[in-house]
């Protein structure tokens, strides 16, 4: 080891005591690593590993440290960009720089044979990684396709720099008991996107070739006079084929009847839209409320008509008078569809939000069309030339778009479906500047309609949730809370206390018991079954054992109305890999205890190639019985027979109960 690595072992020793820093500290390090100047002089290598080693030896949650390490990659090889790009050829007479001439050399004629894709390259080849940033910087790199580099392999590099320290620190054991799988997997995922990147363009070259063939076949210009002007604007969609944007927006025309269709034919919710939505519901804290609720004013009627408003004034301004007035029409018509639609269909939303005077009808999001319109406007109007900036640009805007359609689903005010027919019916009526104005009336100079519009937007949202109108916060549900029923409804049918388990996806098998012990609730299974071990990064990597068991395997999560099951139990199977899993969700409370609502599921485990194979099976009611007659009998509880889900209780013997 060098004398600087051996300098900084008090350091890693005092994160290995205080591993709660440990996001900023590996933050700090990759963008020390990344940085021209001071990455020459940095074993940027060897830090990660140590690092990761730390947060596998912390059993520290992996995502956060990723996303810190990721933001410090790419600020550190920003700050190289733009020291590249501002200082020029004087960055060679820098001391360090100066020390190193060959990385110069070597980082130049990496980007003379590669191009773009040598920010990519030089992230992982180590004596011009730290130089090639500002190398590309002081060559004239446009910073839209260095942003795209930049972050694209920054997502590549911190897992692939991390993940070893991690395996190792997990347990050297393990790590070298799962190593060849590990490597097998990485080996299929570096596969799997060469494959992807070889591929796509095969994919994408027929579609858009079969576009420009249909453009040529249509003609470069639109049939002329006033009896063929109908005919314009099919033309316009039809040459718009020759751009990857052209097919997303047939796309979305595409969607546009489907949704509707489905929303007519089927008016209620379907089961997966139910699942999602209890996801949210269950997930949605009080921190995340807030901040949704601010996001989705963006999407708001009053701000987005004031953007628009904003938008066609700068055009008119501009002398754009048509373009003007079709951003008016487009936004507008995309709005008064989603409200025409809303009051025509009038679809229920959830939790009866609909029986109010707050919420209108459900389908389609009235948020969802009008951002989602208003930025597709901006879009098409924007002239960008250069591939990259177009799809950065895309890429932004989509961002935007997506996330205050999600901001609605997080808030439990819409549907799925009413999203994805809201984000359709915007991004159709959206291109309307686009699709019925010809090549050769494109506008100049329109970045500034679309950054005075922007600007509008932002401060629209700013002021309605200042002012806490029209929108008002205390109008969304709150997150879903556990049913409570009395001991006198418990006895008798309780429609709150769920016989089916609503999954992610729709509802799935039935429980296989109702539990009610109010002096231990489910301790008395702790005699025959045993604690399910708890996810992290030893139980990701016992999944790559090749020798798997019950007893190592931690289980596979599920869902029941949005949350995942509160306890796990498990019962091994003597001589054998296989064994029962028992999941408990609370479905109701009542004054004396939860309602415990359990899942009973067999696992035979078998050996695989690449993972274990698991061949699940649930428990029928004779197996229910044995299983928890033991448990049943300890806590003095009766079985209460029915046609549905049966009844583990206290008390005297009802009509119709039997004994454990």
């Amino acid at each position: 080891m060098s004398g600087f690595e051996s300098a900084i072992g008090p350091f890693f020793d005092w994160l290995s005591a205080n591993p709660a820093w440990a996001g900023a500290v590996i933050g700090l390090i990759a963008f020390l690593e990344s940085l021209a100047l001071v990455g020459l002089l940095v074993p940027g290598a060897v830090l990660m590993l140590m690092a990761g080693a730390i947060v596998g030896a912390s059993n520290l949650p992996l995502l956060p440290i990723l996303l810190w390490a990721m933001a410090g990659a790419i600020a550190g090889d920003g700050l190289s960009y733009w020291l590249g790009r501002h200082f020029r050829d004087r960055l060679r007479s820098f001391p360090v720089i100066r020390h190193y001439p060959g990385a110069i050399t070597q980082a130049e004629q990496l980007f003379y044979r590669h191009g773009g894709k040598s920010v990519v390259i030089g992230r992982f080849v180590g004596p011009v990684r730290p130089v090639i940033p500002a190398v590309v910087g002081m060559l004239g790199m446009p910073p839209g396709r260095f942003l795209l580099a930049n972050v694209g392999s920054a997502i590549a590099w911190a897992p692939a720099y991390l993940l070893p320290g991690v395996v190792f620190g997990a347990s050297i054991m393990l790590a070298m008991e799962v190593m060849g799988r590990l490597m097998a997997w990485l080996v299929i995922a570096v596969g799997a996107f060469l494959l992807l990147r070889w591929l796509l363009p095969r994919l994408d070259r027929p579609l858009r070739l079969a576009g420009n063939r249909l453009a040529r076949a249509v003609g470069r210009e639109p049939p002329r006079g006033l009896q063929w002007a109908w005919l314009r604007p099919p033309h316009a969609a039809l040459r718009s084929l020759r751009h990857r944007e052209g097919w997303l927006w047939w796309l979305a025309l595409l969607l546009v009847p489907v949704t509707w269709i489905e929303a007519m034919l089927h008016p209620g919710p379907q089961d997966w839209e139910r699942g999602l939505l209890a996801l949210a519901h269950a997930e949605r804290t009080a921190l995340v409320q807030e901040a949704a609720w601010r996001v989705t004013q963006l999407g708001g009627m009053i701000p987005v008509t004031l953007a628009t408003l904003a938008l066609a004034a700068v055009l008119f301004w501009r002398e754009q008078h048509r373009r003007a007035g079709l951003v008016l029409a487009a936004v507008g018509l995309a709005q008064g569809l989603a409200y025409l639609g809303k009051a025509w269909l009038a679809t229920p939303r959830p939790l009866g939000l609909t029986e109010g005077l707050d919420f209108a009808g459900a389908f389609p999001s009235a948020h969802a069309a009008g951002i989602a319109a208003l930025v597709t406007a901006w879009v098409v109007i924007l002239p960008l030339r250069e591939r990259y900036t177009r799809w950065l640009v895309v890429l932004l805007g989509s961002l935007l778009v997506l996330t205050v359609a999600l901001s609605r689903w997080v808030l439990g005010v819409h549907w799925p479906l009413d999203l994805i027919g809201g984000l359709a019916l915007g991004i159709t009526l959206g291109a309307l500047p686009g699709v019925l104005l010809v090549q050769g009336q494109l506008a100049r100079r329109q970045s500034l309609a679309v950054l005075v519009s922007a600007v509008v937007l932002t401060v629209a949202a700013g002021l309605t949730e200042t002012l806490n109108w029209p929108d008002h916060r205390g109008a969304y549900p709150g997150r879903s809370q556990v049913a409570e029923v009395s001991i006198e409804a418990w006895q008798g049918p309780v429609e709150a206390v769920s016989e089916q388990r609503l999954g992610l996806l729709g509802f799935e098998e039935r429980f296989a018991a109702h539990w009610f012990d109010p002096d231990s609730g489910l301790a008395a299974l702790s005699g025959d079954w045993q604690r399910a071990r708890r996810w992290g990064w030893r139980g990701f990597l016992r999944w790559l054992s090749p020798q798997p068991s019950g007893a190592r395997l931690p289980v596979l999560p599920r869902f029941h109305d949005g949350r995942r099951a509160e306890q796990v139990f498990l019962k091994l199977i003597p001589e054998s890999r296989d064994r029962w899993v028992l999941r408990a969700w609370r479905g109701a409370q009542t004054p004396d205890g939860p309602i415990w609502l359990l899942q009973l599921e067999y696992e035979e485990i078998r050996g695989g190639v690449l993972l274990p194979r698991l061949d699940r099976r649930f428990a029928g009611r004779d197996e229910v019985r044995e299983l928890l007659s033991a448990a049943a009998k300890k806590s003095e509880l009766i079985r209460i027979e029915s046609a549905g889900v049966p009844r583990y209780s206290p008390g005297a013997l009802p009509q119709g109960g039997t004994s454990p």
